[in-house]
This record gives C-alpha cells, structure tokens and sequence, in this order.
C-alpha cells in the first residue's frame, strides 16, 4: 500500500510556489507532479467536440427495427384487456410483445424485484410499460402505438402524502423508514435558551440530460446479443437482460458507452429490456431512444420531501438539540429509495456535534413519478434545512455564520446525527476560515450598498459535508485488468462506464502514474460487462475505489515488466475493497466525507421577485486531487443543477400526470442563469482509508446550492421559505406579506 501525499493546508498554499506555466490566479498543487495532479485534455473531449463520438442515441444501421412503448395513460388502473390486432395489422409492424413474451424473469429491481418489465394485470404510475413495438420504421412504430387498445379499470390514486382510508400499494405503504439518533431531544430542548423550526417540501425533480435513454442492440458476429445502452453499470444491466430472458451469461454482452449524462438517472433499467426483446425475438438489429416529453413524463425523477426541524441551542449558540422528521416520494416501486433514505438521515443534522437527535425518515408509495437516484441521492432535501436552521440559530446568538459553523462542527469521536461516531477530523474549520478572508464576504457590505433601485442584495454562507462510496456494508470494491500489449502500449479494462464524469481519464492518469509512462500510452476498454466487474458509476465512488484497483495493478504490472523481455505480452487483475467502518446499518457509516464551504452574492428585484446569484465562491477540500480542471468542471456543472433545485424546476403533477414535460415550461437553468463569476478553490488533505488519498467529489458541489440560496435570500429580504424552487411569485408574495 503506498503511502498517501502529507496534503497542504489551506493556509500553508500562500507558500508554495505555482506549477510552471500556471496562468491561474490560485494554483493547482500536488504532491505528485507527472500525471497525477496537473490537467490535461480529456481523452474524449475532441471526438464530443467535433461530433466524431458515437452516443447510445447515434447508433443507426439501415436494417434496425426501430422500438417504441405503449405506456400507461392511467396512475392507477387494473388492465382488463390489450388488444394488439390493429397494431400488428399497420404496415411496417414486425412485433408487438407483452409481458407474456418475456421467456424468464418478469420482474426486476435494484433493490428488491417488485416491478415488472412490462405490466402483468395492473399499472402503478402513468407512463408505465405495458407493451413493445418492433417496426421498420419510427413512423409505422408510432402509428402501432397509437393502436393499442388498453382496457382500464380505474382504482383510487394514492398521492403523497396518502388520503386516509385507501388500501396502501404495497403492504403497509412503506417503501424504506429508518429512525435513528441519541440522546435525550426533550431534556435537552428544555435546557436551551434558542429555539429555532422549519417545515418545508423539495421537489422532484428532472435529470435533463442531454441525451435522452437511447440504445441499441444486435447479434455480434458470434452469436452474443449485445446492447449498447445508456447506462450506469452494465453489470447490473446483463444480470437483469439474463434473467429475463432465461440465457447463460455469455450469451449476452452489455456495453455502456459514454452517454450524455447521466446523475443517476440511467442507474435504472430503462430501454435495455424492450431492446434485447426485440432482438431476441426477431434475431434483428434495433433501436429505441425515448422523446424528450416520454423521458420527462415516464422516466425517474428525484424524491419529493417534506422536512420538519426543530432545533434548539444555548444562548452562546452552542446547538443542544435537533427533532427531524421526513417524508419521502418513494413512487410506486422500491427502487434506490432505501438508499436515499438511508443518506438523507446520515446527512441530516449536517456536519454538526449536538447533545441529542431524533431523525425520523419515511418513504412512502404513491401513483406519482418513480423515486430514483439523483446527484447528491437524499442529501439537497435535508442540507438545505440543516444549514437554515444553523444559520438562525446564529442570528439569535448575535454570531457571524461562520463563527456559528465552527463552534458547532463535528470532531473526531463525536457522534454523527445518526449516532455512529465520526471516524476522522472533518476538515471545514480551515475552509471556514479561507471562505471568511475571501474577497467576497469580505466586500459584503459595499454589495449590499451598491444595489440598484427597487432591488435587494444579499451575501449568505453554506457548509456541508457529503460521503463518497457506497458505505460499509453495500461498497463491494473493483476487480480491473491492465496488461502491457507487445506493442508496448498498456490497456486498462473494467466494466464501470464513464459516463461524462471524466472518470476513464483519470483511470489512464492514475495508471501512468504508477507505471511511469505517459496517459496516451494507456488505452482502456470501459464500460462492457465481459470486462472486470468494478461497480457502476455512482456514490462518488469511481475515482476511490476503481481509481485505486488501477494504481494497485499499474504497480504490480510494473513490477513484471521489469523483469521481463520488452516484448512479452504481461497482464494482471487485480482487486481493490476500500476500508470501512463497523457497520451501523446497511450502508452506513460512510468511513470519510468530503466538505465544502459557499459563499454567494444574489439580488432580488423587488418589482418582479426575481432572484439573481450574482457571484459564487467555492471552498472544496478535494483529498488529493487526479485532475483538478475537471473537479473544478465537477462543481461548476453540479452548482447548475443545485440551482435549479433551489430556483427553477418545479415538477407539475395533476392526477400523477406530468403537466410541464418539456423544456419549454419544465424550466432548467441555462448559461445566462448561472453566475458569470464563479470560483472554485481546491484543498488537498488526502483521505487516509485509501492509499491514493482520493475522495469522491462528482456529487458535492450539488447539496450545498440550495441551503446557500435559501440563506442568501433571507440576507437579502429577511425571509425563509417553506417549499423549493424558491419561485418569483414565491419571493413575491412574501415580499407583499413584509408590507
């Protein structure tokens, strides 16, 4: 096991001396300076730029049957008939299959194998799949659609929270409950001289990626069918493809190339099923990609919440107590809803030490969208209310919100809001302390002073931590392969895809590293399941634990070709199970976190309610850093989805039909919405549970948003909210409630 770079503490970097060449204004520092630690191009960029890469959705043959799916218009229906005859009878048509047709398994899961492939007798969620269509052409496979005749026989809808008196969907109703915490809530609330409660609701909210789910599949030249999918573990999506169609292992391959986007929303099965059917029934090439309105309205969305906290603290604000009590979406089905259950009450009372918590976490089903892994799984839901809650609590102590935050953080041994204790020193007192001296909260006051008329300006703070991997328990580690071909040239394979997160890139960086040759000379094969099983891309785990598999293998392959011939042909397979902490539930703990700090500057016009983030600093301890222009890339791009979170997405359902399913009114943030200034400054403390030091940063920069939005705006106009996105009209109304 190498030993992990010593890091740089935030105030020792003022005396390092910038990389050569550096044109930015705070360097990049590393310990290690040859491949790890210095930017580069990503290997993929050129070919995205230019249009040369090939995505799910490009894959078009002459000869593919092109697949569409007849999707529930009910939220909840018993199907007393499908008549299929005038489908089948439209030119052009060459199948219709329902759930009968799937040889094997009718049912799949993440978690737990509770919903069908394709509806048996009853459709939960409107959008749901009751039948495949296989056509020559895209017209002729949507004019089929069209005639499918479905029989509903209407049941009650079950919306969230649940009306009183219905017969749950499932058992008792409960997806996923967990209640945890410590201490003695009431003796300690009645010691303390502040009180602060918060009751809101987040939304669900819509992956937008730019490439809708999309792939194809076909008969490979030796007689495997493949897909080629839109996906976040094609390991996972093969074991689902086998058992539903009764096949041995190695009669299918599944192969996720990079695809556009992802963030959670293609951890799923999606088009994989409906493509492998069709080919395996008609032994012919095909393709299906969802349009924009079928993914918004059909596919998974963020859990809803609704989340109470009441917290309360002595008069110097040091906190006492915290009573928390969600309410989750769970959709329909299972899913990943124990997983963002699960993480929303470890994240709960943020990265803060108090005498007592009670959290309670419920998940319930409903005829809604389906709950599903997104960026951040469960933590924007409940950061954005710990951090308001602290930042009251400061208001009444008379305490800036950085001196609250450092009074109240987490050491080492206390006990987390769940009630295992942390395992290592969280490290946002030193990014507190950099965040206070920056420019921006520094000029706070001339900016609030400097506003414009009719219009309100105000500066606000956030701090959180996040986990990365998948906790103990549920991280299985990464098997990977690198061999040095007789060429000379090294190739690294393993089955977890990069999915735009830049991941492969820094698998060639790592494997360079320790090899001691350059990152071109590294080729990789990612993203198949005939590869080694490393895991999906997800948790913020690909760069902790397969990052370290591929600095394990590099090591030992170097080690062979020293002692071998320059010609011969060498490889090794190697695995990697990062160290984890005892476990305290499925999942949980997390051994180590990452952490940032916010600050941002808004302005609300007063006429409209409009709300501006002006300028955003960004404080992120980034352990030791493989590709710092793309971490900074990582938290740039997450803070857009944070915002709209906290701004702008605001998912319409009437009747558990999607009524804004396009970008037309589902509205996203655009370039012109996020801030024009925005600057980000990385931190190197290895993490010491891993032998690179890594600690897994693609989500991170998401949570934070909305609690810096939410106590930006109460700087800016003095006022909280209970639900998100914070709307004009929101900001509106509470403005004319001031009067």
């Amino acid at each position: 096991m190498p030993e992990a770079c010593p890091g740089i503490k935030p105030s020792d970097r003022s005396n390092l001396e910038p990389d050569e060449g550096c044109q930015k204004e705070i360097c990049y520092m590393s310990v290690v300076k040859k491949q790890i630690g210095v930017s580069r191009l990503k290997y993929d960029a050129l070919g995205k730029a230019s249009g040369e890469h090939t995505f799910p959705s490009d894959m078009i043959e002459s000869d593919m049957l092109q697949v569409k799916l007849v999707r529930s218009t009910r939220a909840h229906a018993d199907v007393v008939s499908i008549d299929t005859a005038k489908a089948k009878a439209i030119p052009g048509v060459v199948g219709v299959y329902l759930a009968v047709d799937i040889p094997g398994s009718k049912k799949f899961g993440v978690l737990a194998p509770d919903q069908y492939h394709l509806c048996v007798d009853r459709v939960r969620y409107v959008g749901e799949p009751i039948a495949v269509i296989a056509a020559e052409t895209l017209d002729a496979a949507r004019k089929a659609v069209a005639a499918v005749q479905v029989e509903y026989r209407d049941l009650p809808r079950i919306d969230f929270p649940p009306q009183e008196g219905l017969e749950p969907l499932h058992g008792n109703g409960i997806a996923h409950e967990i209640s945890m915490g410590f201490g003695d809530v009431e003796q300690e609330s009645a010691k303390a001289a502040l009180h602060t409660e918060l009751r809101y609701s987040t939304p669900r909210q819509e992956h937008a990626f730019l490439e809708t789910e999309a792939g194809a599949a076909w008969y490979a030249d030796d007689g495997v069918l493949t897909l080629s999918v839109g996906g976040q573990a094609p390991h996972y999506d093969h074991r689902m493809v086998i058992e539903a169609l009764a096949l041995e292992p190695g009669k299918v391959r599944v192969l996720n190339p990079m695809s556009g986007g992802a963030f959670g929303g293609k951890e799923d099965l999606n088009v994989q099923l409906p493509l492998a059917l069709v080919t395996y029934k008609t032994k012919r090439p095909c393709r299906l990609f969802y349009d924009r309105d079928e993914s918004i309205s059909s596919s998974v969305k963020r859990h809803a919440f609704d989340a109470s906290y009441k917290v309360s603290a002595t008069a110097d604000g040091r906190l006492l107590s915290a009573n928390i009590t969600l309410l989750a979406d769970a959709g329909p089905y299972v899913n990943y809803t124990p997983v963002v259950i699960s993480q929303s009450v470890e994240h709960g009372a943020g990265p803060y030490r108090f005498s007592a918590i009670s959290i309670d976490a419920k998940a319930l089903f409903t005829n809604n969208s389906m709950g599903s892994a997104f960026r951040g799984v469960g933590a924007p839901q409940v950061l954005a209310g710990v951090e308001q809650v602290i930042d009251d609590i400061g208001h009444q102590a008379g305490l800036s919100p950085f001196e609250v935050r450092r009074r109240n953080l987490l050491r080492k041994g206390d006990k987390a809001g769940p009630g295992y204790p942390m395992a290592e020193e969280p490290l946002l007192a030193g990014l507190l302390d950099e965040a206070e001296q920056g420019k921006l909260w520094q000029t706070r006051d001339a900016f609030k002073q400097g506003a414009p008329a009719y219009t309100a300006r105000g500066v606000g703070v956030a701090s959180v931590f996040y986990s990365f991997g998948l906790g103990s328990g549920a991280e299985a580690g990464a098997s990977v392969r690198l061999s040095r071909q007789s060429s000379g040239r090294y190739l690294l394979e393993l089955g977890t895809p990069d999915v735009g997160n830049g991941n492969a890139t820094s698998f060639k960086m790592i494997a360079a590293e320790f090899l001691g040759c350059d990152a071109d000379d590294v080729d990789t094969i990612v993203g198949d399941s005939q590869g080694p099983s490393s895991g999906g891309t997800h948790g913020s785990r690909t760069t902790y634990v397969v990052g370290n598999a591929v600095a394990q293998a590099a090591q030992e392959l170097k080690q062979k070709v020293a002692q071998a011939p320059a010609s011969t042909e060498l490889s090794v397979d190697t695995s990697f199970v990062p160290e984890q902490a005892e476990q305290f539930i499925f999942g949980m703990p997390h051994i180590a976190y990452n952490y940032i700090v916010q600050v941002m500057a808004m302005e609300v016009d007063l006429l409209t309610g409009i709300a501006t983030v002006i300028e955003v600093e960004n404080y992120i301890e980034t352990g030791r850093a493989i590709h710092p222009q793309n971490i900074e890339g990582q938290i740039e791009g997450a803070f857009a989805q944070g915002l709209g979170f906290a701004l702008y997405e605001d998912l319409v359902l009437h009747e558990g039909t999607v009524k804004n399913a396009s970008f037309t009114n589902y509205v996203i943030p655009t370039v012109r919405d996020v801030p024009p200034k925005m600057t980000t400054r990385l931190f190197e403390h290895p993490d010491l549970t891993n032998p690179l030091g890594v600690r897994g940063l693609g989500e991170i920069g998401l949570p934070v948003v909305p609690a810096s939005v939410a106590n930006t705006l109460f700087d800016a106009i003095g006022c909280r909210f209970n639900k998100f996105p914070i709307l004009p009209e929101h900001i509106s109304a509470a403005l004319k409630a001031k009067e």
